[in-house]
């Protein structure tokens, strides 16, 4: 690999080197008006060899020919353009220094350094594009695959596909919401439109999955394109964050499916059950508005602890006959476990409380739905505030 390496350095070393001997002759044929017979081929050749070492040189110093940059990138053609410079530089103080007649018109030199930058650049574009043309025909019987997302995490996993032989998918379009982006053209694929055309563009390519290349995006665009991608039969794939990656680069291998942070929009909250399980265990527990989603849950997950004693308390009997049944498989309603109670009776809950005698209280009880406690705001005063105040008021005087 090593050699493999170094033998395409030495062949872009050559190739460069030809581009600025053809650079030098173009440029004195533009100064003489393409008058080939005022061309002193010989003076002229006499540069060939300090343009060669100088290139080299530069090249070297610049990192161009040390494998410093990806092929065909930003900062390999920033690279290019310093090596073309200082070659250039140095090339017009060793003609003018040259004592006689000068190898070649110090314009035609200027001119070269111009000529020679075009070549070398046109030839890596040319490499890159028929490199990835290639790759592309290899790739035609992987599955088709439409990316969502035409920025940054776009453009790496279009190269990825692209670049990696072990791709099951070969990219055929690009989506984005940001009309500023409309037939925007990343390596050979074409943003083709916005998360309206997921169905058409499946339908079109007869793509098979849609990837997810907007790290960034919230939990509400990742839950509302993966259910339109699977309405249309496309697999969805995710491309992780770049905290997520190691070196920052896409890999095909690191597409995944969407996970519950995804989709959520944050991370994922690692709860030490440990530690939980030695808090509640053989203590005795109270959690109000037990008959609700929030508190019916926390009973079933709290009675996993095995607590001294669990008293659920709610005012509505339902509820209260809904997570016994999931938490005993029967509902007689005949355990002292439950208890029918309004937490806006201030004097109930005390005497309940003091009853108890509790040692860790969830207080879960609460009016939820906004529209409707806005039209009645006594109601959500009467339960969320002085419910709450209860509550505890009640668990201080039972410690």
């Amino acid at each position: 690999m090593e050699k493999l390496r170094t033998s395409k350095r030495l062949a872009r070393m050559c190739a460069d080197c030809l581009v600025w001997i053809f650079a030098l002759y173009v440029a004195s044929l533009l100064r003489l008006d393409f008058d080939a017979g005022r061309v002193n081929s010989f003076s002229l050749a006499t540069l060939f060899v300090p343009v060669i070492l100088l290139q080299v040189g530069a090249g070297y110093w610049t990192g161009l020919y040390r494998g410093w940059w990806v092929n065909g990138s930003f900062e390999e053609v920033a690279a290019l353009a310093r090596t073309t410079v200082v070659t250039t530089l140095v090339l017009c103080i060793i003609d003018l220094l040259v004592p006689g007649e000068r190898p070649a018109p110090l314009s035609a030199v200027i001119g070269a350094g111009i000529i020679a930058f075009v070549g070398m650049g046109g030839a890596r574009y040319l490499a890159r594009q028929l490199l990835e043309q290639r790759r592309r025909a290899l790739a035609l019987d992987r599955e088709k695959a439409i990316i969502f997302g035409a920025g940054d995490g776009g453009e790496r996993t279009i190269r990825a596909m692209l670049f990696d032989s072990d791709s099951p998918y070969v990219p055929v379009a690009l989506l984005d919401d940001d009309p500023r982006k409309r037939n925007l053209t990343i390596r050979g694929v074409r943003v083709l439109g916005d998360r309206t055309h997921i169905a058409s563009l499946a339908e079109r390519f007869d793509a098979k999955a849609l990837i997810m290349a907007v790290p960034t995006g919230d939990g509400a665009l990742v839950r509302e394109r993966s259910r339109e991608a699977r309405r249309a039969g496309l697999d969805v794939k995710f491309v992780p964050s770049v905290r997520e990656l190691l070196g920052g680069e896409v890999r095909v291998g690191d597409l995944r499916e969407p996970t519950e942070a995804d989709l959520l929009g944050r991370h994922k909250v690692e709860t030490d059950l440990q530690s939980v399980s030695d808090y509640i265990r053989g203590r005795t527990v109270v959690v109000t508005g037990a008959g609700g989603s929030i508190g019916s849950e926390l009973c079933r997950q709290l009675s996993a602890f095995s607590p001294g004693r669990l008293v659920m308390i709610d005012r509505d009997e339902s509820g209260l006959h809904g997570v016994q049944l999931s938490l005993e498989g029967r509902a007689l309603l005949d355990s002292d476990a439950l208890v029918l109670a309004d937490i806006r009776d201030r004097d109930r809950v005390a005497r309940l409380f003091e009853e108890i005698r509790p040692d860790v209280v969830f207080h879960a009880a609460a009016l939820k739905h906004l529209p409707l406690l806005q039209s009645h705001p006594a109601e959500a005063l009467k339960s969320n505030v002085w419910g709450t105040l209860s509550v505890l008021d009640a668990a201080a005087a039972s410690r």
